[in-house]
Formats: structure tokens, C-alpha cells, sequence
């Protein structure tokens, strides 16, 4: 099998906390707030747990600081802020009853909650979503307790019908409450489309909602703490990270002993669904769970070669779409024409720039169409993915 697509959790290795280690002066971190309102300015001081940018359409998560200290810039999308003090936030009361409330109440705390639905089939994602994020087995391994705890407040919230708990052929994990599925831990089989099908039969269906591991952890550690979770587990190479959200990738990678050369591309996730990042500054944000470093090749991985129509794209969807029409349109900014060949059945697998021919960026052209569209009020469900 081709390394790139085995999901088949490493070793369990230490935990490396950021903190702990010598960062040669001041911790100074970094939050993305694409898309979001801020609530701080410059110079203004803040604490650890504090909101620091909110969605006006009360949609996608709160952002928080993850450090105490003092706003040293606000720009569209990023907040930095500098360490100091130890100013914490008060701590939060969660409501006990009715689902808007409940989840509300998390979105609030900087859990995305989008996609939960009540009376549904919950299914808890505990497969890596590409080789090399596995460090939610520290948490599955060591605090079933709090993912409990995470478990029973979705039950109050949106009351499923069923919980499930899908995990890698082979590993023995459980959570009380779930019952278990294992799943061949091959990619794509952790894309959450791939993992319902295998476990209800049924290819989308509306009465199925699936989180992964990380989030029902971060879901537990916030009503047992009553704060929302600033740290993330974070993996390069094989070494696992604890450290506050934010934190700057090129700290992370010289904590790591990876030095990147001219025209490395650094990415936040994997190497197929992950997105590159323009500058080191770049912090690492709640969802992410790796940073994977692609070396520079004499020849370009990537190109902005015309569509040769060899069809590797639309033989290895497992969407059953056609990509290559999907990004021939968006390519051209024919954003409209993209819906007649199902772009909001796209599952974002990259598999269709990883085989194609040409080499041509096709995740990024069917993200953009989509980007595009959901700024229109033509495709809800599309509205719904961003």
C-alpha cells in the first residue's frame, strides 16, 4: 500500500509541552480570524480563555486567546498577541436543557457545532484523517473520563438515537455509551461521508451527524473545566506537540528540529486535504492536528497545466463526480456552471489532484468555486460546509 494512505495509528510517543521549553524570548501567538468579527484592539490586555473574535451570524465558532497578554496587532484576519501576566477569564455556566441553548452555549466556547442535529445517529470519528494526525490517541487513551463527560452533554443536547464510535481495524478502543465499528484504516475511509456509509449503509443521509475524537474531547474538557480548551495536540513528524492555539508554525517546527528550505510548502493537516501557509508567523489553529512539510522538487508538484482529459480524476472520485469539469469551470470563474456537475456532493478528498496527470490544483480550484458560491445565496448546504 502506498504509505500516503495508511491511517494506521503510530506508536504512542511523549507529549512535548510548548511551554516547557526554551523559545529564546518572549511567547508571542498568532490567531486566525478569517470571516470573523474582533473583539479586541491593539495595546488592549487580555486573558487566557477570552473572546477575541465572534461570528456576527452566530454560525461559526468564538475564537479565544489562548495566553494572557497584551493585543499587539489586529489586522482582517489575524490577532497576535504577546505573553504576560496570568490574567484567566472567568469561568462559564452551561445550560442543562434545550438543544439551540446547549449548542449555542458551545459555539460560544470555540466548538464548531455545525452539523449537529437532534434525534440523529451520532457517530464519533476516532480514525486519523490523514497519515500522521493520530495524536487524538493520547486523548481517547488516557481520558475516556472527559470524553464521557462530552458524550453525555451531546445526549442532553440533541437527544441521537444511537452512538457509535468508529476506530482503525485492529485498536481496542471504547467509550462508554458507543457502540464500536471498526473501520479498515485505509484513505479515504475517515472522510466523514465514507465513514457513515460503512457504518449505517447509507450514502448522506440527513439523520446522521459525525464529530471527530478531538472534538468530543475539547466538548468534555469545556464543560468539566468551564472554559473553552486553548490547547491542541498538534503532530510533526513523530512528535506530538501540546501547546496553546496560535502558537506560531515555525516555532513548533524549530521545537521539532525541522528546518524548512526555499520553496518547502508547510502545511497545516496532511499532505492531501491540508492547506499551505505564506508565513512561519502563521498560527496553528483549533483544528489542527499536524503540520506536514513538503520538500521542493526541481519540477513544480503543482501547475497551472491546461486539463488533459485522462479521466484519473473521475475514476478515483469516490463522490462519483466528474472533477475535471467541476475545475475547468471554476478555473475560468464560471462559478455557476460548477453546480451542474454536483459541486456540493465534493467531499474535499484530494484524490483528484493527487492523481491527476496534468498536476493542476484541483482541491483549490473546487475550494474556491465553493468559496465563491457560498457568498451567493444560491447553494444553502454549501453555505452550511464553509
Amino acid at each position: 500500500m502506498n504509505p500516503l494512505f495508511s491511517l494506521a495509528p503510530s506508536e504512542r510517543g511523549p507529549i512535548v509541552n510548548t511551554w516547557e521549553q526554551d523559545l529564546g524570548g518572549p511567547f508571542e501567538i498568532c490567531i486566525e480570524i478569517t470571516g470573523l468579527e474582533p473583539l479586541v484592539q491593539k495595546n488592549e490586555k487580555v486573558a487566557k480563555a477570552q473572546p477575541v473574535a465572534a461570528d456576527k451570524a452566530s454560525i461559526k465558532p468564538t475564537i479565544h486567546s489562548s495566553i494572557s497578554g497584551t493585543v499587539t496587532d489586529v489586522k482582517k484576519d489575524f490577532i497576535t498577541i504577546r505573553e504576560e501576566g496570568a490574567r484567566v477569564a472567568e469561568p462559564v455556566d452551561f445550560p442543562g436543557t434545550g438543544t439551540r441553548e446547549m449548542l449555542n452555549a458551545l459555539r460560544e466556547n470555540g466548538i464548531n457545532v455545525r452539523g449537529l442535529k437532534k434525534d440523529s445517529t451520532l457517530i464519533i470519528n476516532a480514525i486519523p484523517h490523514e497519515v500522521g494526525m493520530d495524536g487524538h490517541r493520547y486523548l481517547i487513551e488516557e481520558f475516556t473520563d472527559i470524553m464521557v463527560i462530552g458524550l453525555n452533554y451531546l445526549k442532553k443536547a440533541i437527544t441521537p438515537k444511537a452512538c457509535a464510535l468508529a476506530c482503525p481495524t485492529g485498536m481496542d478502543w471504547t467509550i462508554p455509551g458507543c457502540t464500536g465499528y471498526e473501520i479498515d484504516p485505509v484513505y479515504p475511509n475517515s472522510l466523514p461521508e465514507l465513514l457513515t456509509k460503512a457504518i449505517t449503509g447509507k450514502e448522506m443521509p440527513s439523520e446522521v451527524c459525525v464529530i471527530d475524537a478531538a472534538t468530543l474531547y475539547r466538548i468534555g474538557r469545556t464543560i468539566h473545566g468551564r472554559q473553552p480548551v486553548t490547547l491542541v495536540i498538534v503532530k510533526i513528524g513523530s512528535t506530538s506537540f501540546l501547546t496553546p492555539v496560535g502558537t506560531p508554525v515555525g516555532t513548533l517546527l524549530k521545537l521539532a528540529d525541522f528546518r524548512p528550505a526555499e520553496h518547502d510548502r508547510v502545511i497545516l493537516g496532511g499532505p492531501l486535504t491540508g492547506e499551505a501557509v505564506y508565513s512561519l508567523k502563521h498560527g496553528v489553529s483549533p483544528g489542527t492536528q499536524a503540520i506536514t512539510i513538503l520538500k521542493a522538487l526541481k519540477e513544480p508538484t503543482v501547475k497551472d497545466n491546461p486539463c488533459v482529459g485522462c479521466g484519473e480524476c473521475v475514476i478515483h472520485c469516490p463522490a462519483r463526480l466528474e472533477p475535471n469539469m467541476i475545475s475547468r469551470h471554476s478555473e475560468f470563474g464560471l462559478y455557476e456552471n460548477t453546480q451542474t456537475y454536483n459541486i456540493a456532493s465534493c467531499i474535499e478528498c484530494g484524490l483528484c489532484g493527487y492523481w491527476c496527470r496534468a498536476q493542476r490544483p484541483m482541491l483549490q480550484y473546487i475550494r474556491l468555486a465553493k468559496k465563491e458560491l457560498a457568498a451567493k445565496p444560491i447553494i444553502e448546504d454549501l453555505r452550511e460546509q464553509q
